[in-house]
């Protein structure tokens, strides 16, 4: 399984070749290992499978295996992002007052 991660913030972009077989923990661990610059809180880093072809957005979870999420492929590659974590809301609509209560 090749994977493009794009690298946010930064325009970096790589082509590695993972194990489908093998976690996302795994995965992220290669990609980190790929890295010239170090990056400060890199537990808070993930990969992330941007909404594609009626899939929402989502940060993969790091104990299921690699071919257990659909592939979204840009330029013929199966695409990811490795990106700080944040929390993704499906709602748009949500008021900020109730957001800030969620985070409490």
């Amino acid at each position: 399984l090749s994977l493009s991660p794009s690298l946010s913030p930064s325009p970096l972009q790589k082509c590695l070749r993972f194990n489908p077989d093998a976690t996302v923990w795994k995965a992220k661990q290669q990609v980190l290992c790929s890295l010239t610059d170090s990056l400060r809180d890199v537990l808070n880093y993930g990969l992330f499978q941007p909404a594609t072809e009626g899939h929402d957005a989502k940060f993969l979870e790091e104990e299921k295996m690699l071919r257990e999420y659909p592939q979204s492929f840009e330029k013929g590659v199966p695409y990811l992002e490795f990106r700080y974590k944040t929390r993704v809301y499906k709602q748009t609509n949500l008021d900020e007052k109730q957001l800030a209560k969620l985070h409490t």
